[in-house]
């Protein structure tokens, strides 16, 4: 079986991070407001993989006060 060769993205990963850890909620809550499970949010903040155009919405309307260009991209 061919292994999928994804590619990292550290600045979205840190981003999300830095979301994720100044934020109320702790990282099984963020699974749970996201519906994916808490391996997922460990991928999204390390930059492993990236979430989707709406799981990445739905992160940045639950942390709220995000600027647009603070977005790394």
């Amino acid at each position: 079986m061919k292994k999928e060769n994804r590619n990292y993205d550290c600045d979205l990963g840190k981003f999300i991070h830095g979301i994720v850890e100044e934020s109320e909620y702790s990282h099984e809550e963020w699974a749970e407001l996201l519906n994916v499970s808490t391996k997922s949010i460990s991928f999204y903040c390390s930059g492993e993989r990236k979430p989707s155009q709406r799981r990445l919405l739905q992160i940045l309307k639950f942390a709220g006060g995000i600027k647009a260009e603070d977005i790394p991209f």
